[in-house]
């Protein structure tokens, strides 16, 4: 199997036609202003998000990023706004993945895994066919016993494929940040990467770096070099229809 690259940078800087042509992905953050009246960073409208979608060649990707209080999986008013602000999002982009983030006070506690779990089967099956779900664990989690949960929970786990092993399966979500020393990724490092990442349907490749453009410009020579050396073929791309079906089940 030939994998599919698609490669972001850590924000949009400028128009967004511009972006799209140097890179073909997009993380799209959805928050909300919270009825105290205090804001995050707020979701893009409904027009701007039609028209990203319509300004953007059909091989551009769109990730959908969960709210704040979805990543806290503390039940309530916002997290359910959030979630139908996601659910909107990834239907007007099409995204073809939703990522929940979770802070460090989601702990892997035996209560922080039930609520992981009660929010996961809240995306059924025939969504997660063509919208992958995506858990970005933070703090106390080893990748390990992570990679363990989100296999359980049917879900993508998003590393770094520069500093952690990337799970199997057909879908990889890596993230290269710059951390300590490391300011860039050479040719040898992302060669590296791209080993790491492997065969698969799809690796959506986040670079987090100031040098992000020239990253993904050697990034995809190596990419396209080792699909060259691969036998498989390209998989069919699905995208969404009739929209993401979000359950309405409580979480305690």
């Amino acid at each position: 199997m030939s994998t599919r690259f698609h490669i972001g940078a850590k924000a949009l800087r400028g128009v967004i036609t511009a972006y799209a042509k140097r890179f073909d992905l997009l993380e799209v953050i959805v928050a909300l202003e919270t009825p105290k009246g205090k804001q995050a960073a707020l979701a893009p409208s409904t027009a701007t998000l039609k028209k990203w979608r319509k300004t953007t060649p059909p091989s551009f990707e769109f990730t959908v990023i969960a709210g704040p209080h979805v990543g806290r999986l503390k039940s309530g008013t916002e997290l359910e706004r959030e979630l139908s602000a996601a659910k909107t999002a990834i239907d007007l982009l099409h995204a073809r993945c939703f990522l929940v983030r979770t802070p460090p006070e989601v702990t892997p506690s035996a209560l922080a895994r039930d609520r992981l779990g009660k929010l996961f089967d809240r995306f059924p099956a025939n969504v997660r066919d063509v919208t992958s779900v995506v858990w970005e664990p933070s703090g106390l989690w080893e990748i390990e016993d992570a990679a363990v949960a989100a296999r359980k929970w049917g879900v993508v786990l998003a590393v770094d494929a520069a500093r952690e092993p990337v799970p199997a399966g057909p879908v990889a979500y890596a993230r290269l940040r710059a951390m300590g020393e490391t300011r860039a990724f050479g040719p040898s490092a992302l060669d590296r990467i791209v080993r790491a990442i492997g065969p698969r349907r799809d690796a959506y490749v986040v670079l987090e770096t100031d040098g992000a453009l020239d990253e993904c410009k050697r990034l995809r020579t190596i990419a396209q070099r080792a699909r060259k050396d691969d036998e498989g073929g390209m998989s069919r791309l699905v995208r969404p229809r009739g929209g993401i079906v979000v359950r309405d089940d409580e979480q305690e």
